[in-house]
């Protein structure tokens, strides 16, 4: 019998630390503050049987940062020195300490706080949140109706769930806490700046806009650098219009455009008789901008003849016009852009070193998409957003699954790829919301080469690697269970139906097929 019984003991263990490590997976996946304590507050209260109970989070001050409730009016929440036991919170506030008690109103610590007593608190748990020994947060619960129905066991089980809890909530909060930092540095540079066409709070984009800012109103030459679709014009016309050159032209030139005859005479100009078809004078868009900037876009595909020239204006301002004897004066800032790296180009002798060191007197480097994925989704609301005016459309979401796949996407194309993608989404969608199917179809084949050849590289990764796995097979259990019942599945899933059939969606699974 004892034998039976300890094995029994041995079993409940493992499945009790099973659901923790579930618990803990599904918690360390949570994207914001907010969600992470909603489903902390309602699995804590499911498993220990509480019947109300909240998670505060505080700032240093002791100000309430966060806080999630159940069974607690939202009234009482504001108040909470009125409707929920302060003197019990504030005592695992000072103390660091977790309080347990099957029965407050006999407890000599507490028998005399007025909440314990007009509510007439029974069972308490309350719990410290600690990060390297400070406390950050407190996990509350109560009952007023079974005396006692907090047992030992229960309170080592919540003790061991907070502490999951602790952690999850710590990270979100820090993430949450960074998040407002760029923000707050964002806002306040494009306030001062004037970035408003250019979209980007990662920290690579808040490098550059810092940048721009602190040349944009000297007469530097400048080198942009960058893949194809980053958005290497917006940071020039965020340099010329942040300058003392802004109340003058703006002129955008791509040299890959334009053959080298023509470009030359188009950055230059021309006089009469210059060349068949020149039949009279003509200004270049150096003379057109002068007091202000140009740019010059896919400078790499200059000819190296041109650069010659191009290296004569960069010294002393001087040209001369095709087929002119006369010397010309411009006051011009030059502002340049390539895809390709300049100074192997120059090591490879394919463009002139003199003119790179002219061109490269401030070099700026935009990051491509796929180093700051957290703009894609704030991208991709800026370019809904714009559509809809555009369209006369009313898109107001993306879901969720199509998020994960723009997430997971590469995207070679960069800024613009994603544009053309996004208007693309929002011509087929009949709805308010951007689904899966209506993404181009690379997307669900990049996907699948991307999952079958991830390998994690950190800690994190390979937590949302193992929880992904183990949502799939646990939907692909429950169908199989129901044999492609989804209504059914779903209850065995604790889900209702539109949230699993979310889940199979995401996971590309075919309920019919296990019919």
């Amino acid at each position: 019998m004892g034998i039976k019984k300890e094995q029994k003991s041995v079993k409940v263990g493992t499945l009790v630390h099973k659901k923790l490590f579930e618990i803990g997976k599904q918690l360390l996946v949570q994207s914001t503050v907010d969600e992470l304590l909603e489903i902390a507050i309602d699995k804590t209260i499911e498993l220990s049987r509480a019947e109300r109970g909240m998670i505060i989070l505080f700032g240093k001050g002791k100000e309430i940062l966060f806080q999630a409730a159940r069974k607690i009016k939202k009234e009482d929440i504001e108040n909470p020195k009125f409707e929920v036991s302060r003197t019990i919170i504030k005592s695992v506030e000072k103390s660091k300490e977790p309080i347990y008690l099957e029965n407050a109103l006999e407890d000599p610590s507490f028998d005399k706080s007025d909440s314990v007593k007009r509510l007439r608190i029974l069972s308490v748990i309350c719990l410290p949140l600690l990060y390297e020994e400070q406390i950050f947060g407190v996990i509350y619960l109560d009952n007023r109706s079974i005396q006692g129905v907090f047992q030992q066991a229960t309170f080592d089980f919540v003790k061991e769930l907070g502490d999951f809890i602790s952690l999850a909530a710590y990270q979100a909060l820090q993430r949450k806490q960074l998040y407002n930092r760029v923000t707050n540095l964002e806002e306040e540079l494009r306030d001062k700046y004037k970035f408003e066409y250019i979209i980007g709070h990662h920290p690579k984009m808040i490098g550059v806009f810092k940048l721009v800012s602190q040349i944009a109103d000297s007469n530097a030459t400048i080198l942009i650098q960058g893949e194809t679709g980053t958005g290497k014009e917006l940071i020039a016309r965020a340099i010329h219009y942040n300058s003392s050159r802004r109340n003058k032209p703006f002129i955008p030139i791509n040299c890959s455009a334009l053959p080298e005859s023509l470009l030359e005479s188009e950055l230059f100009g021309h006089v009469c008789g210059a060349f068949t078809g020149a039949v009279k004078n003509r200004i270049g868009w150096f003379e057109q901008a002068n007091g202000g900037t140009i740019f010059l876009d896919e400078v790499s595909e200059m000819s190296p003849a041109l650069q010659v020239k191009l290296l004569r204006i960069l010294q002393t301002g001087e040209y001369s016009k095709v087929g002119g004897n006369q010397i010309e004066f411009c006051d011009v800032r030059v502002v340049s852009a390539t895809n390709k790296k300049l100074l192997q180009l120059v090591k490879e002798g394919k463009f002139r070193e003199d003119v790179f060191y002219r061109l490269d007197v401030v070099e700026i480097e935009v990051p491509p998409l796929r180093e700051r994925k957290s703009d894609i989704l704030l991208l991709t609301k800026h370019f809904i957003e714009f559509y809809n005016r555009e369209n006369n459309k009313n898109i107001t979401k993306i879901s969720p699954q199509a998020e994960t796949q723009l997430m997971a996407y590469n995207f070679p194309g960069n800024v613009r790829e994603l544009q053309n993608i996004i208007e693309q989404a929002m011509a087929f969608a009949e709805g308010k919301t951007i689904e899966t199917f209506h993404l181009p179809a690379r997307f669900k084949k990049y996907e699948k080469e991307q999952n079958d050849s991830f390998k994690p590289t950190t800690l994190i990764e390979a937590k949302r690697l193992a929880a992904n796995k183990a949502e799939k097979e646990f939907i692909i259990d429950c169908l199989e269970t129901t044999k492609g019942h989804i209504t059914k599945a779903a209850k065995i899933a604790g889900m209702d139906a539109g949230n699993f059939h979310r889940i199979l969606t995401k996971h590309d699974i075919n309920p019919l097929a296990f019919k």
